[in-house]
């Protein structure tokens, strides 16, 4: 049975085991509430119980429950507008969606997910206006935005050929909020280290130079924008949507036993990072291309397609490989729309299918009120079953928990 279906007091008829075939509980152990919640910090999404765990009456809601069942099944309905329906992982992303949504509900926490603008008072939607050229556009980004120094330390230490794990920490060292980000980071349950690492140099030895620095380069592009207008998209869930599709890109790798995973959370972490270019360039066309996307229910970047001529994703793919960040996750970052059409298709599929889990757990929103739809060639190249999106779903709830505090402590970034 699904752990979402335990209750307490049921009996194990097996031993629990996590993903990664350690024993959580032995056969006969009585499910507590405390138990339940470590099934889901390990991943763990089914469970085997003494007389398959059917009492009489265990499926009965109350009119209370059945209401907001219904409600959230309405809402989730409009949520996957846009995607293939009737794909076996998109039919489970719904049934996942539609019971956190009701959970929310439940606790009466308020919208889950935030509806897009309607029509641009005075903007005629069918007059094409000036497009920007994305090669412009990107130049122009590159010249405004400069990154901290830190970030051309850490690459000139990376490109040397004399360098050493002890040189890339000696520089992330010197700037104390990063080193401060990352050693949170590192200590959280993303890693999952089991004793406290207390030093940059010890996170060095540990995960490794390239994939330290690749998470504090990610960690500066954050700073980049702080100056996006309020009234086009809310910071704070534009990162906590782009922190989940990069905790569920690297827990994805993590199960195909992908190395360096890191580069998978930074993909996901700048996913969308053309999206706030468009966004502080252009607000009024990104207004019209949210807009679209409502009124004909389309993906976001299809309508900025039809109003700018390419997406946000053509946008951060050449931003990212003009801060010469590695060109696979610039590649990650420029497909993950189109995976099928990416130089290294699990890479691409990795991006996208995190994506689109983000996007139906109502993870914070990048201006996309609409779940993407799955390309069936990317959910084919990752070969994965579809328990695995539950268990990604339950692994990555801590990380990104911790992660988003880890970065941003109680402030609105």
């Amino acid at each position: 049975m699904q752990v979402s279906e335990a209750r307490e007091g049921m009996v194990l008829a097996q031993d629990l085991l996590a993903p990664n075939g350690r024993r959580i509980l032995p056969a006969g152990a009585v499910i507590k509430a405390s138990y339940l919640q470590t099934m889901k910090v390990w991943g763990v999404t089914e469970l085997v119980v003494e007389g398959g765990g059917e009492e009489e009456g265990t499926d009965r809601l109350s009119p209370e429950e059945e209401e907001r069942r219904q409600r959230a099944e309405r809402m989730v309905s409009r949520f996957f507008a846009a995607t293939n329906r009737s794909h076996e992982a998109i039919e489970e992303l719904r049934r996942l969606c539609t019971l956190r949504v009701a959970e929310q509900l439940a606790k009466n926490s308020g919208a889950m997910g935030e509806e897009p603008p309607g029509q641009p008072e005075g903007m005629d939607l069918d007059a094409p206006g000036r497009r920007p050229a994305l090669s412009d556009l990107v130049q122009r980004e590159v010249q405004l935005c400069s990154f901290p120094d830190i970030y051309f330390r850490i690459k000139e230490v990376l490109d040397s050929p004399r360098s050493s794990a002890s040189h890339v920490a000696e520089v992330v060292s010197k700037d104390t909020s990063l080193s401060a980000k990352l050693l949170r980071v590192v200590n959280s349950a993303f890693y999952g280290f089991p004793s406290r690492i207390d030093s940059i140099s010890r996170a060095v030895a540990i995960i490794g130079s390239n994939e330290l620095s690749t998470l504090a380069l990610g960690i500066s592009a954050i700073n980049l924008f702080k100056d996006i207008p309020p009234n086009c998209v809310n910071m704070r869930s534009f990162w906590e949507h782009s922190v989940a599709c990069g905790v569920y890109a690297r827990v994805l790798a993590f199960s195909k036993k992908s190395s360096h995973e890191e580069r998978f959370f930074v993909g996901g972490l700048l996913h969308d990072i053309g999206r706030l270019v468009l966004f502080r360039r252009y607000p009024k066309y990104m207004t019209r291309a949210l807009y679209l996307s409502k009124e004909r229910s389309c993906q976001l970047f299809e309508a900025e397609g039809e109003v700018f001529d390419f997406s946000h994703a053509a946008v951060g793919g050449l931003l990212l490989a003009e801060w010469k960040l590695p060109p696979v996750v610039a590649d990650m970052v420029r497909y993950h729309h189109n995976p099928t059409k990416a130089p290294t298709l699990f890479d691409a599929s990795v991006l996208h299918l995190a994506d689109i889990i983000a996007g139906a757990m109502r993870r914070g929103s990048s201006g996309s009120f609409l779940v993407s739809a799955l390309d069936d060639e990317a959910w084919k190249a990752l070969d994965l079953p579809v328990s695995a999106l539950e268990s990604a779903i339950a692994q990555g709830e801590r990380q990104i928990r911790e992660i988003i505090h880890a970065f941003f402590g109680d402030e609105k970034p």
